[in-house]
């Protein structure tokens, strides 16, 4: 049995690996091959990356990992281990591989900046939104959001990560001296969160998690702490089993559910979970969602 739980646990995990991995390299693809060639910056380290290229020919994907060195050190103790060794090992591999491809494929698109900037966003979002879906982050702007939320909760993180991205979008027009630089960073950022919404989210904003175990109060305390979201717990009484046992219901975007599901596991490995789509979520959190 515990043979078993290992084997599954390992797999689960190998796959995570595995899938942000894809998401790493087409999110390198998009910088190495359409925005940093064009002088086009996205937004969060990558974008002072690509403007510190420019500036100083200094490689992006160093400067990205210098970048975030420190925020990497205050976030381990602060979001648990998986999130640090996934956003660890994508940030550190994207960051190699667009340093690395500009050598290997000897090519890069400079023939329209409209069209770099549009491509290069979906790039960039498709592979944000793969390494989201998987638990992990790119760094940068993602993980200080998360800092700053800490100690201002009264904030979300997508306007946190908004404002971060767009000062570093806006600070375009000073490094390269061009308006056109700044228009065609933002269509680059417009199209970037386009992609990663339908990557992250596709046709349903929100899931509906009800979870069956002997376990309740476990479970809800780090889907509290670690998701930031509520649950409530039912009182039930299995019709099979002839026991009491408790329901818990939390809503949750679909970035979130595996980080929910793998909480599940680590504790009840016997739990009973329901996931279904919730078209419409209406209330704190959420927002019309």
């Amino acid at each position: 049995m515990k043979n078993n739980l290992r084997k599954n646990k390992f797999k689960r995990v190998f796959n995570d690996y595995i899938i942000i991995t894809v998401g790493a390299i087409v999110f390198a693809l998009g910088i190495a091959m359409f925005t940093s060639p064009n002088n086009i910056a996205p937004g969060g380290a990558s974008g002072i990356g690509t403007m510190m290229h420019y500036l100083f020919r200094i490689p992006i994907g160093i400067t990205v990992i210098i970048i975030n060195i420190p925020l990497f050190i205050l976030s381990f103790k602060r979001f648990g281990t998986h999130f640090f060794w996934k956003s660890l090992y994508a940030t550190l591999l994207s960051s190699v591989l667009i340093d690395t491809f500009p050598y290997i494929l000897e090519k890069h698109y400079i023939y329209s900046p409209l069209l770099a900037s549009i491509f290069g966003g979906v790039c960039v979002g498709i592979g944000v939104g793969i390494i989201f879906l998987r638990g992990g982050t790119t760094g940068g702007a993602d993980i200080l959001a998360k800092l700053i939320k800490q100690k201002h909760p009264h904030i979300s993180i997508g306007t946190l990560v908004f404002i971060l991205d767009a000062i570093v979008v806006l600070s375009t027009i000073f490094v390269y001296r061009s308006i056109e630089a700044l228009l065609y960073s933002a269509i680059l950022f417009f199209v970037t969160s386009r992609a990663i919404d339908a990557i992250i989210f596709g046709a349903a904003r929100s899931k509906m998690l009800l979870i069956i175990t002997n376990h309740a109060k476990e479970i809800s305390k780090r889907i509290i702490e670690e998701v930031e979201h509520g649950v409530t717990l039912i009182p039930a009484f299995g019709g099979y089993t002839e026991s009491e046992k408790t329901i818990l219901l939390s809503v949750a975007r679909p970035n979130e559910v595996t980080e929910i599901t793998t909480i599940v596991k680590e504790i009840d490995r016997s739990a009973f979970t329901i996931i279904t789509d919730a078209n419409e979520v209406l209330g704190y959190g959420f927002q019309n969602n």
